[in-house]
């Protein structure tokens, strides 16, 4: 086998299937994990997922480096929510939230599914559900940011992100995947699910998160279909 690819198995959805990977992403994707799991306060890790609905447009955002255009974004979003905050008392204290410190991790993919998934439906990934006969062209962005959640809710951050995603020309649609239900035994024996969660914290599931994140490092979906030269990057890190 190549040593610069390697073949894994990932459970993003139920029934999860395996996937050739290219090392090199790999080790960029945990460089940029481990990175945020030392250095940041409460790191939480978010999988993200948008529609690239006008190629051209998206490549003027692109050009202008779609990770600092997203944070900028983010930034935009929070400042809007600071001035919807009360100004005064207790409960500017209680709600008070500021745009959190974000690393990112993306890959451009490519290919043919349902409408439901192209325009974000949160269902789109329910394993079971009927799919489409007519299969669409589906030009997509798959973005794992981890988010410094120290002065922020982690469980509101998925809405500011997902409307900043969408305030970036090309881009529409955006939704995130939740994380799938560990299964264990209670104490009478049977099997119960924990809840999907929007988020792993990567001080107790870094080892989780960079999985599911090992997604983007992956070679199927790179179509010539593609129009752009570069179709993943992470963010620097010192």
């Amino acid at each position: 086998m190549d040593k610069t690819t390697d073949t894994i198995k990932m459970n993003m959805v139920k029934g999860g299937k395996s996937y050739n990977t290219k090392n090199p992403r790999k080790d960029r994707i945990e460089d940029v994990f481990s990175y945020a799991r030392d250095n940041m306060t409460s790191p939480c890790a978010y999988h993200l997922i948008t529609h690239i609905h006008d190629a051209e447009l998206f490549r003027a955002t692109k050009s202008k480096g779609f990770i600092k255009e997203f944070q900028r974004a983010l930034q935009r979003q929070y400042k809007l929510l600071a001035q919807r905050e009360p100004k005064e008392g207790k409960a500017k204290a209680k709600r008070h939230q500021k745009c959190p410190d974000t690393l990112i991790v993306y890959s451009i993919e490519y290919k043919l599914t349902s409408q439901k998934e192209i325009d974000g439906k949160h269902d789109a990934y329910k394993y079971g559900h009927k799919k489409t006969e007519e299969k669409l062209p589906f030009l997509h962005i798959h973005i794992h940011m981890i988010a410094d959640c120290n002065n922020t809710r982690a469980e509101n951050l998925t809405h500011h992100a997902m409307s900043a995603m969408n305030e970036l020309s090309g881009l529409r649609a955006t939704t995130y995947a939740k994380t799938i239900p560990k299964k264990t035994k209670n104490k009478d024996g049977d099997y119960e699910y924990e809840k999907p969660k929007k988020y792993k914290k990567l001080k107790t599931d870094y080892d989780d998160a960079v999985l599911r994140a090992f997604y983007l490092a992956k070679t199927e979906q790179k179509s010539p279909e593609i129009p752009y030269r570069k179709a993943f990057d992470t963010s620097k890190i010192s």
